[in-house]
C-alpha cells in the first residue's frame, strides 16, 4: 500500500498547475495565500493551535510541523518526502482528513500540498498579522503614464491588465453626481446642486462637487450609521425587559466627531479611554459610551458574577470585530482553533474591561452606573462648545493678569478647568482683585445654566483598585483558574507599548501604534466596503485564517498605511476612493469581461441601499424630511402592538408611542432602537438588531419588501407629498415626470421609461375620476397636510405613478 501512496504522491508532484507549461520552472507556491487557507479550512480543526502539545501533529507552524512525533514528522525536512503529511493525504487506509470527516480535501488541494511540501514545506506568517507597507505599483505597459493618476486605479489596473482587462467607460455625470452623493451623504443631490455640477466645466469641477459633499451636514449623519452598526448602538439595554438607556448623546457625538473629522485615532481613544485622558472633557467622556454599550439584563434571578463575565466577553469580542478584524468567542474557552490566539491572552484582553466600575446588572434603570451629563441635542453641544472657547480666552487672560499675584504654578497647571474656573470666580480667593473676575462669575454663571438642561449618559469609569482576572474554565464564570493576569494584548499583533499604563488609554495606544497590523487595514476595508460595495477583504469580520484573501493585498496596504500617513484623516481617504477611475466607472454590467463579482473592479460599485437610506430618499424626495440633527430617538408610523406583543409586562418599552408632527420626518438614523424590536421596515431591509456587531449587513430581496414598499403607511406619505410637489412646482406632464426622475434618479427619463409612466398615469387617473372616494382615502394616508386646492383624482393618479418609482430599482439601488 506504501507503492501506492508513493505513486499517487509522484502523480500529484508531477501534475501540472492549471495551465502551466511543463517547460516552465515550477512558480513558487504562497505559503499564506495558497496553503494556509487549505489547512485551516481542512485540517486546523484537529490540527491546529488548540491541538494538545505532544498529542497529535499540529499544522499550524514550521517547528510543530516538523517536530519528532518518534520517528516521523509531518514534514520532514530531511527527506521530503517521506513527510508523514504527504503519506497521509494520498493514503487509501488511513487518509486525512479521515473518511468521515465534513470537510475532504480535493485532488487540487492536494497537489497544492505536495508541491508546497516538494518547495521544502516553509511557512510564512499570515498576511494580517505583518504590518502593512507601502508598495507603488508597477504602470502596466498598455497605460499611459500620467503624474497625477490616482494610486488607487494604478493598483487596480495593475490587477487588470493580468486578465487583459480595462477600465470601464466613465459614467454620466449624473449618475456619477448621484452616485457619489448617496455614498457620501446617503442622500440624492439637491436639484441646484446637481445643476451646479453639471454646469461647471472647469477640469476639477468633480473634485469641487466631492468637497462640497464631505463638508454637509448630511455626511456625518450617514457615515455614523456605519459605525453605530459595528459597535450595537442602541437605546435600550437589550436583554430582559429591554428598558430605556440614556446613551443618545453617543450617538450624537459620533455624528459630530465624523463631521468635524476627528483623526480616527484619537476618535479610537476617546471612545476606549476618554475617561482616562487627562481633565476629559465632555466629549471625551461621552465619547465612552462605547465602553457601555453592551446589551444587559436587569433580571432578578441573574448572578452577578455571570453578568460580569457575559458583559466583558462582549466588550472583549466587540474589540476584536470592530477594531481587530477577528472572531475571538472561540478563546473564551479554549485557545483559538483556526487563529493564534492563546485562551490566555483573551482574558488578558479582557482584562482591560473587567474594572470598570458600573454593576454587572442595569438595574433595569435609564442611568444605572457612572454618568455624566451631556447636551442633549446639536444646539446646546454648540453653545457648550463656545462656552469652551470663552473659557479657554479666560484662562489665556487670567494668566496674563496673575503677575503680581502669589501662585501656586504647580497646582494650577495640575488643576482641572472647572477648577480653574472656580478658582478665578470665587469672590474670596486669592484671584478675586483680578480684572478678569467678573468674567469668570458671569462665565460660570452662563455654563451652571445651560448644565441644567443637560441630559444624562452612560459613561466609562474604572475602579479605585481593579478587579483580578483570571482564565475562566470552558468559559465558566464560576471556574476561574490560575494566578490573576495582567492586561494584555494579543502577541502575534505586536507588543504592547513599553511607556504605556496598562488600561484602557493604553490598549488605545497599542491599537492606533503605526505597526499595528489590523486596524488600518480593518477600519480601511469597511471604507471600501461602504463605498464600492464589497470590501477588498470580502469577510470584513474575519482578517484570520478562515477570512477571505483580500482582492488586491497591495492596494490594501497602500490604504492603509496611506490612513496613518495622513493623520488618520478620514474625509482624505473617503475623498481618494470616491474620486478615482475605478469609482467613476460605469456600473453597466460588461459581457466583454469575466469578472461576475467585480473582484477585478472591471465595472463601478452598484448595489441596494440600505434600509435607511432607503426611507431618507423618499422623505427628502417629497419634502418632508426634517433637518433637525440630534436628540433622543424618534417613533414613526409602526404597526400597532408590536413591542407589547414581544415585551415583557414590567417593561418601560412595552408600549410604543408613535411620534407627531415633524419627529415623524425625521433621518433614519435617529429612529429610536429597539434591540429586541427594531423598526420594522429597518429589519425588512436587512438592518441589524445591534445585539451583536455587525460590520457587513446582508442585502436579500424579497416579495415582502415589495409589498411594504408599496403598502406602508409612511411610503404612501412620501409619494403622496412627492406627488403634491410635482403638481405644484411643474405646470404639465412631461415637465412633473422629468423633476420626478431627477430627484430619483438624478436625470431624466428615457423615452422607454417615460411611455411607461405615461401608460400608467392614464391607467390611475381613469380610476381615480370613476372612483373619488378611493383618491380621498390615499391622500389622507399619513399626518402630513395635503394641499386641498389639487384635483383629489390627478393627484392620487401622481401618488400611485410616485409611489412605483420610489419603490423601483432607480430609487433602492446605487448604480
Amino acid at each position: 500500500m506504501r507503492i501506492h501512496n508513493i505513486v499517487l504522491l509522484a502523480a500529484l508532484l508531477l501534475a501540472p498547475a492549471g495551465a502551466r507549461a511543463t517547460d516552465q520552472p515550477p512558480v513558487a507556491i504562497d505559503f499564506s495565500r495558497e496553503i494556509l487557507p487549505i489547512l485551516s479550512d481542512k485540517c486546523f480543526v484537529c490540527h491546529g493551535p488548540d491541538t494538545d502539545e505532544g498529542s497529535t501533529v499540529r499544522l499550524d507552524s514550521y517547528e510543530a510541523a516538523t517536530s519528532d512525533l518518534g520517528g516521523y514528522r509531518a514534514i520532514d525536512p530531511q527527506d521530503l518526502e517521506s513527510s508523514e503529511l504527504l503519506l497521509r493525504i494520498t493514503s487509501a487506509d488511513d487518509p486525512m482528513p479521515p473518511e468521515d470527516a465534513e470537510k475532504q480535501l480535493t485532488d487540487q488541494e492536494k497537489q497544492l500540498l505536495a508541491q508546497w511540501v516538494a518547495q521544502g514545506g516553509t511557512y510564512s506568517q499570515h498576511w494580517a498579522f505583518v504590518p502593512p507597507k507601502k508598495r507603488v505599483p508597477t504602470r502596466p505597459a498598455d497605460r499611459d503614464a500620467n503624474p497625477h493618476v490616482n494610486l488607487i486605479d494604478s493598483f487596480v489596473a495593475a490587477k487588470q491588465s493580468q486578465r487583459s482587462i480595462r477600465f470601464a467607460p466613465q459614467a454620466e455625470r449624473e449618475t456619477l453626481a448621484r452616485r457619489a452623493s448617496l455614498v457620501l451623504c446617503g442622500l440624492p443631490p439637491e436639484p441646484d446642486e446637481l445643476g451646479a455640477f453639471l454646469h461647471d466645466q472647469r477640469p476639477d469641477a468633480y473634485e469641487r462637487y466631492v468637497d462640497r459633499l464631505l463638508n454637509k451636514p448630511d455626511y456625518g449623519e450617514h457615515q455614523a450609521r456605519h459605525w453605530l452598526d459595528a459597535v450595537r448602538y442602541g437605546d435600550t439595554h437589550g436583554l430582559h425587559l429591554d428598558n430605556r438607556r440614556g446613551v443618545f448623546p453617543y450617538r450624537d457625538w459620533v455624528v459630530s466627531a465624523l463631521n468635524a473629522n476627528l483623526p480616527l485615532d484619537d476618535f479610537i481613544t476617546w471612545q476606549l479611554a476618554g475617561d482616562l485622558l487627562p481633565d476629559p472633557g465632555i466629549e471625551q467622556l461621552v465619547a465612552t459610551g462605547y465602553v457601555r454599550m453592551n446589551p444587559t439584563s436587569g433580571e432578578g434571578g441573574a448572578i452577578e458574577a455571570e453578568y460580569q463575565a457575559k458583559n466583558n466577553f462582549d466588550r472583549t469580542e466587540n474589540l476584536g470585530a470592530v477594531f481587530l478584524g477577528m472572531t475571538l468567542t472561540c478563546a473564551r474557552c479554549h485557545t483559538h482553533k483556526y487563529d493564534p490566539v492563546p485562551q490566555t491572552e483573551y482574558y488578558r484582553l479582557m482584562a482591560f474591561f473587567n474594572s470598570t466600575s458600573e454593576p454587572a446588572l442595569d438595574r433595569n434603570k435609564y442611568d444605572y452606573g457612572p454618568t455624566t451629563k451631556a447636551p442633549r441635542d446639536p444646539g446646546q453641544w454648540a453653545r457648550w462648545k463656545q462656552l469652551e472657547a470663552a473659557r479657554d480666552k479666560l484662562f489665556a487672560t487670567a494668566m496674563d493678569q496673575m503677575a503680581g499675584v502669589e501662585l501656586d504654578a504647580k497646582g494650577w497647571a495640575e488643576a482641572t478647568d472647572q477648577e480653574k474656573l472656580d478658582s478665578l470666580a470665587d469672590p474670596d480667593g486669592g484671584f478675586a482683585t483680578l480684572p478678569v473676575h467678573p468674567q469668570a462669575r458671569s462665565l460660570r454663571a452662563d455654563i451652571e445654566a445651560l448644565s441644567q438642561s443637560f441630559t444624562t449618559t452612560l459613561v466609562a469609569k474604572d475602579l479605585p483598585t481593579p478587579r483580578p482576572t483570571r482564565v475562566l474554565n470552558r468559559g465558566e464564570y464560576n471556574l476561574p483558574i490560575g494566578d490573576p493576569l495582567e492586561p494584555g494584548v494579543l502577541s502575534v499583533m505586536g507588543d504592547f507599548p513599553e511607556d504605556a499604563p496598562r488600561n484602557r488609554l493604553g490598549l488605545a495606544r497599542w491599537l492606533t501604534s503605526p505597526n499595528h497590523p489590523t486596524v488600518a487595514r480593518v477600519l480601511i476595508n469597511r471604507l471600501w466596503q461602504q463605498t464600492f460595495g464589497q470590501g477588498l477583504v470580502r469577510t470584513p469580520e474575519d482578517f484570520g485564517v478562515q477570512g477571505a484573501y483580500p482582492t488586491h493585498p497591495d492596494l490594501l496596504d497602500w490604504l492603509a498605511v496611506e490612513l496613518q500617513d495622513s493623520g488618520w484623516d478620514l474625509k482624505h481617504m473617503l475623498r481618494l476612493m470616491v474620486t478615482s477611475r475605478t469609482f467613476r466607472q460605469s456600473s453597466a454590467w460588461r459581457d466583454d469581461v469575466d469578472d461576475p463579482e467585480n473582484r477585478y473592479w472591471s465595472r463601478g460599485p452598484s448595489y441596494r441601499l440600505d434600509a435607511e437610506v432607503i426611507r431618507d430618499i423618499g422623505l427628502w424626495a417629497g419634502q418632508l424630511l426634517d433637518p433637525e440633527m440630534g436628540g433622543e430617538g424618534v417613533k414613526p408610523y409602526q404597526p400597532a402592538g408590536m413591542w407589547s406583543a414581544l415585551a415583557h409586562p414590567a417593561s418601560n418599552t412595552k408600549l410604543y408611542e408613535r411620534d407627531n408632527g415633524r419627529r415623524l420626518y425625521r433621518r433614519s438614523l435617529y429612529v429610536y432602537w429597539k434591540r429586541t424590536s427594531p423598526h420594522p421596515m429597518m429589519t425588512l431591509f436587512d438592518a441589524p438588531d445591534r445585539e451583536t456587531s455587525c460590520v457587513r449587513r446582508s442585502r436579500t430581496s424579497t416579495a415582502l419588501q415589495s409589498l411594504a414598499l408599496l403598502n406602508e403607511t409612511q411610503r404612501i406619505e412620501m409619494a403622496r407629498m412627492l406627488a403634491q410637489r410635482l403638481l405644484l412646482e411643474s405646470s404639465d406632464t412631461a415637465s412633473r415626470l422629468d423633476l420626478l426622475f431627477r430627484l430619483i434618479a438624478s436625470r431624466g427619463p428615457s423615452p422607454t421609461e417615460a411611455d411607461a409612466i405615461n401608460q400608467l398615469l392614464d391607467q390611475m387617473r381613469a380610476r381615480y375620476r370613476e372612483h373619488q372616494d378611493d383618491a380621498r382615502a390615499l391622500l389622507a394616508t399619513g399626518e402630513a397636510e395635503s394641499n386641498q386646492s389639487l384635483d383629489p383624482a390627478l393627484h392620487a393618479a401622481w401618488t400611485q405613478v410616485a409611489l412605483t418609482l420610489l419603490a423601483s430599482d432607480l430609487a433602492i439601488i446605487l448604480y
